[in-house]
């Protein structure tokens, strides 16, 4: 029997361990990033209920993050989502729904390599090598850290978890450092109990909208399951989803409640103050310095994250026929999906490149990334009642446990989601009374995310009448049945001889008559 270490041609080594689940998620979700960056965006919002926000957002993240730990165990496929939904909501909401991971995939990698860029350049002008703002510098430098993240991903999921270990490590070390040092000695503001409380909030608008943006800062959990194929048990990506969230909740938590406590709102309200001139404060520049350094670490491990996760989106659609079957390729030797790997990584490229010849577009960028909080949580929300829908016909005499963990929790927490979503792209919308090409105008942050969901409207309607992909033309094979929960036997096992009667064998091979438990379409390297 194949052990995973000698697959066949068209199939993941299965190596991979819970931890290496938790380094992919932390590194995509990549919170030292969010606390030093990002605690601004949302303190404009949430003002001094920061840590409010993070726990409200936790608790549905959290519900559907069950939901997600069910589908893998029971049906492991790397393209996640985007084969889940299609099960249990049918072929055009899959689609979309994947369409919408991919187009922000890119966009997301795309700003990621900016960020990279000027996080080196910040670097070397703090060092007093040299100092420039140059775009073209930029966007070169941000190449540069793009090839070398591809280069990890294509060498393998374990040697690139182990660079993204020190990179995360060195970030985390860097920032609780200074949130430890923002507790002893900042002075803007007594830690206070209300600070914890969701009733603390203004008005509900401002406890929506503060929600929905601490929600998107947990955005990346749900990489842990894109490996599930490569996992040494199927349960690995449900566990490791888990502890990123919880870990990252804690360090939001953490970083939200020290950096209140060391700084006054208006220093707050600059995200680049928010870490590198409180460690120029604390340290000197030194320690300004190591924050940046901190950063960069943790963007590059983004960004290898992100390659990891969408390339094996890319490969599910390319093996059953959403896109070509070379996106489907797997390296020869390393079983690393590397067709899909460059490609999105071209794209991406791609995209920061035409951001030199069209200068605004890096803003259209800028203002996607700042409002997809709005497709993630749509995006979440449909994951997690494509859980409710696939189980429903389980939940009926199970188990309460099972009841929650696949029924109502994935239900309330989808169902939450969704309602962020929609409420906060109707209050940006109604934010101003016109259009404009305007990364802050309310509609045109609204437009985007949802154009480029409409955009996926023709290539869906191609990829079903023309080009005929299985996904839409094939029905979906059948989840394999439940596991029995075993039942504890006072006695030692007695051995049954072979039965001649017609009851089913237990055996795991599927017979000739049994649908199969893995996907119906063409695997890997197989033409669609």
């Amino acid at each position: 029997m194949d052990d995973g270490q000698n697959p066949r041609h068209d199939e993941f080594r299965k190596t991979l361990r819970t931890h290496h689940g938790v380094i992919i998620a932390l590194a995509n979700i990549s919170p030292t990033v969010s606390i030093g960056i990002g605690l601004g965006f949302l303190a404009a919002v949430a003002g001094t209920s920061l840590p409010a926000a993070f726990l409200l957002a936790a608790l549905p993240i959290l519900a559907v993050s069950g939901g997600y730990a069910r589908l893998a165990a029971r049906d492991p496929n790397c393209g996640t989502a985007y084969i889940w939904v299609r099960r249990a909501l049918g072929p055009w909401t899959g689609y979309l729904t994947g369409w919408t991971a991919v187009a922000t995939n890119i966009m997301f990698l795309s700003y990621a390599g900016q960020l990279t860029g000027r996080f080196t350049l910040q670097l070397a002008h703090e060092t007093g090598l040299f100092s420039t703002e140059s775009t073209l510098a930029v966007t070169l430098t941000g190449l540069f850290w793009t090839g070398l993240t591809v280069v990890g991903a294509v060498r393998g999921v374990k040697g690139a978890t182990a660079v993204q270990s020190v990179l995360l490590g060195l970030s985390a070390v860097v920032v609780l450092t200074v949130v430890g040092t923002a507790f002893a000695r900042g002075d803007a503001a007594p830690v206070q109990a209300s600070w914890f409380s969701p009733f603390a909030f203004p008005d509900t608008l401002t406890l929506l909208s503060a929600t929905v943006l601490a929600a998107y800062m947990f955005w990346g959990w749900e990489s842990a399951f894109s490996v599930v194929e490569e996992n040494a048990e199927a349960r690995s990506s449900g566990r490791a989803g888990l502890i990123a969230i919880v870990v990252t909740l804690v360090l939001f938590l953490i970083g939200a409640t020290g950096f209140l406590h060391a700084l006054t709102p208006g220093q707050l309200a600059d995200p680049l103050a928010g870490i590198t001139e409180l460690s120029r404060t604390f340290y000197g520049t030194g320690g300004a310095i190591a924050a940046v350094a901190a950063m960069l670490a943790a963007t590059v491990a983004c960004m290898q994250s992100s390659v990891i996760a969408g390339s094996r989106l890319t490969l599910a659609m390319g093996r059953d026929g959403v896109l070509g079957p070379s996106w489907a390729r797997l390296h020869p030797t390393r079983r690393t999906p590397v067709t899909s790997t460059l490609r999105t990584a071209g794209l991406a490229v791609a995209l920061s490149v035409a951001g030199l010849a069209v200068g605004e577009l890096s803003e259209v960028v800028l203002a996607v990334v700042n409002s997809v909080g709005i497709l993630v949580s749509l995006m979440y929300g449909i994951g997690g009642w494509a859980c409710v829908v696939t189980f429903r016909h389980e939940l009926r005499g199970g188990r309460l446990r099972d009841i929650l963990a696949v029924g109502v929790l994935p239900a309330l927490g989808g169902t939450a989601l969704l309602l962020l979503g929609g409420l906060v792209a109707q209050q940006q919308w109604t934010s101003v009374d016109h259009m404009a090409f305007d990364p802050e105008n309310g509609r045109f942050l609204t437009a985007l995310p949802l154009g480029a969901v409409l955009l996926g409207v023709p290539a869906a309607l191609w990829t079903r009448y023309r080009r005929k992909a299985a996904y839409f033309t094939e029905p979906a094979a059948p989840l394999p049945p439940a596991p029995e929960p075993a039942s504890p036997s006072p006695t030692a096992p007695v051995t049954t001889p072979p039965s001649t009667s017609p009851s089913p064998s237990p055996s795991p091979s599927p017979s000739p008559s049994a649908p199969a438990p893995e996907s119906p379409f063409p695997s890997p390297g197989v033409s669609a």
